[in-house]
């Protein structure tokens, strides 16, 4: 998975609305709950870059978790750094956003940015504004632009195969017309898939943004096609299977959009499973 979310225990409203919209994610009640969540998530192997905590938060910004706040203590550079940092090094975390209402807003936020992001030994972001629901969809958190580090500044982060978060479109995945996009040749390796398939194989994909890369010539490996409503769809697998590219009407045919995989791995156990039970696909287009 591209991010693990850890969401407060804590019974209320507007938690139990974001709750009700994430797809994926656990509870935590304080600092004992995330130590134990952080290292199951160890022990288990999970890889995850960013790591989203989601909570209220209390006077001067600090983040709340359960029973924890996430001050600026050195308790809880403490906890980041003796109980928490191994766990995240094995977890591959890179980033830890710290995502309630104004988390970045005061000189004592910033402080608990900055002291947790020294201990921790990672990035720490926090918000600039108030935070719902509406800045949540099944994917997770969605509204990157308020995010800022412990200068105020937002970063200029790329993602994993260094396209830059900020030249993402909001054009989902469901707003493409998808149709066969450039033709077809038998000497590409293609892997014909029903619809149910299709749909497996996207659950790997974060579908909610999209970006266009004209000069992107990476060789497509598998090319997965499928038929819905009595059309040919195509979905190129590229890059060791980190990005998908979609070829529609709206509005890049000619290149097709760009969607980043959120889980590498288990997309890749995926297909090699289900070329696995294919060994000799159809090669005809």
């Amino acid at each position: 998975m591209a991010r693990l979310t850890l969401i407060s225990d804590t019974a209320d409203r507007e938690l139990d609305a974001i709750r009700r919209t994430v797809e994926v994610f656990e509870r935590v009640g304080g600092v004992d709950g995330m130590i134990a969540n952080l290292r199951d998530h160890a022990r288990h192997e999970t890889r995850a870059e960013t790591l989203d905590l989601v909570g209220h938060s209390r006077s001067h910004g600090f983040l709340v978790m359960g029973t924890w706040v996430l001050d600026d203590s050195p308790q809880v550079a403490a906890s980041f750094a003796q109980d928490l940092r191994a766990a995240l090094d094995v977890i591959g975390v890179r980033e830890i956003r710290l995502l309630g209402c104004s988390t970045a807003t005061s000189e004592r936020s910033f402080g608990a940015l900055r002291r947790i992001s020294q201990a921790a030994r990672r990035s720490v972001l926090g918000t600039r504004r108030y935070i719902s629901k509406n800045d949540y969809d099944r994917s997770g958190f969605i509204s990157d632009d308020t995010l800022v580090d412990a200068n105020g500044t937002k970063p200029q982060r790329t993602d994993r195969v260094g396209f830059l978060n900020a030249t993402a479109t909001q054009v989902p995945l469901a707003a493409i017309e998808l149709t066969s996009g450039p033709k077809l040749t038998n000497d590409l390796p293609l892997l014909p898939v029903n619809e149910a398939v299709a749909a497996n194989i996207l659950r790997f994909v974060d579908t909610s943004r999209s970006w266009v890369l004209p000069g992107l010539l990476a060789e497509p490996a598998p090319i997965v096609l499928w038929s819905q409503a009595n059309a040919v769809h195509r979905l190129e697998i590229l890059l060791d299977r980190q990005v998908v590219r979609a070829y529609g009407a709206f509005p890049d045919d000619d290149h097709g959009r760009l969607f980043r995989v959120r889980d590498q791995e288990g997309l890749s156990r995926y297909l090699d499973d289900l070329q696995g039970r294919n060994e000799s696909p159809s090669r005809t287009t």
